[in-house]
């Protein structure tokens, strides 16, 4: 589902479709609604999300849950481009590493614009979670840390990349 979103996207914006980019970013959501409700079922039997202690994101009230929906799709609206771009950028990498005849010039300026593009994916995330912090109560504040905490420290892989 998300290669095929990543795809559908892709090419929406490599083909300068707004229209196809618009759905793109729909489906997008309407994906990430889905895994969001999978993820909110993993509760144990005390009703506590699965990092223990209760999730963040259950204390939080109407009025915040919309604020940060809000957030969340401007974040997005960000981030995608920069995935696609990221992507596009991988598949030229491996373009230069695989021609008969290699150039380490343009593999390390390749490699630079991966990093590049990976910084601004980074400086945009951070942006991102310091505004949801902002939306939060101190109590709320502390288990969103403990979470941004505990996510750092463990750098979990996502199933299914390696």
């Amino acid at each position: 589902m998300k290669y095929l979103m990543t795809t559908l996207l892709t090419t929406a914006l490599m083909s300068g479709g707004v229209g196809l980019a618009t759905l793109g970013f729909s489906s997008l959501a309407m994906a990430d609604q889905h895994r969001g409700g999978q993820h909110e079922m993993r509760h144990d039997m005390h009703g506590k999300g699965h990092h223990g202690g209760g999730h963040w994101k259950a204390t939080l009230s109407d009025e915040q849950r919309k604020k940060l929906d809000k957030l969340k799709l401007d974040f997005k609206k960000k981030k995608y481009p920069i995935k696609a771009k990221l992507k596009q950028a991988k598949v030229a990498l491996a373009l230069l590493m695989t021609a008969d005849s290699p150039n380490q010039g343009d593999i390390n300026k390749q490699i630079d614009a991966i990093l590049k593009l990976k910084g601004e994916k980074m400086r945009l995330k951070a942006a991102h979670k310091i505004k949801v912090r902002k939306l939060l109560t101190a109590e709320q504040r502390v288990k969103f840390d403990m979470h941004v905490l505990k996510k750092a420290y463990h750098c979990k892989k996502r199933k299914g990349h390696h």
